[in-house]
């Protein structure tokens, strides 16, 4: 009986991992991270394009409803130049200036139907911008996705995912 006794306070139970046991899971880990890591890149670069097609949407109709309170005339234009990437302000007749947007990410390009976005939208105090137009937004890392911000005749702004998208 004692012989018995001995063998089990001798018994040791294991409390933790052991180094190969970690460095599987760590093995494990860096795989999935490798997996998961550009389907997140993908995801962001998405993201970008969809926060800055909204927010051009955003300004239009921000523009629009100005000029219709005002009953004058409000511009949304390019902040410097004629790149829209640089971002964007809207002023009113008097070019006293309502609201200025940042830039767009580096990454991010704003073009037209013909790679020339338009210089101005002037919308009259019926809000009326006197025709149409389109930008076109793109990710430099992604080429192909295009996400196109239209703005109807009578001054309807949406984004379509495809050019054709603004002729509807």
């Amino acid at each position: 009986m004692p012989h018995r006794a001995y063998r089990l306070r001798h018994v040791s139970h294991s409390r933790g991992f052991s180094l190969l046991e970690l460095l599987i899971v760590l093995v494990i880990f860096a795989i999935m991270a490798s997996i998961a890591v550009p389907s997140f890149q993908s995801l962001r670069q998405q993201q970008q394009l969809t926060d800055a097609s909204n927010e051009l949407v955003a300004a239009l109709r921000l523009a629009r409803g100005e000029a219709i309170m005002r009953e004058d005339e409000v511009t949304l234009s390019p902040a410097t130049g004629k790149d829209w990437a640089q971002g964007w302000r809207i002023a009113d007749e008097d070019k006293n200036t309502v609201v200025v947007h940042e830039p767009l990410p580096s990454q991010l390009s704003v073009g037209g139907e013909n790679a020339q976005s338009p210089d101005k939208v002037t919308f009259d105090e019926l809000g009326y911008p006197g025709g149409g137009t389109k930008w076109r937004l793109r990710h430099a890392a992604r080429p192909g996705v295009v996400r196109w911000v239209c703005m109807s005749r009578v001054g309807r702004a949406y984004v379509a995912e495809s050019d054709k998208g603004c002729d509807s």
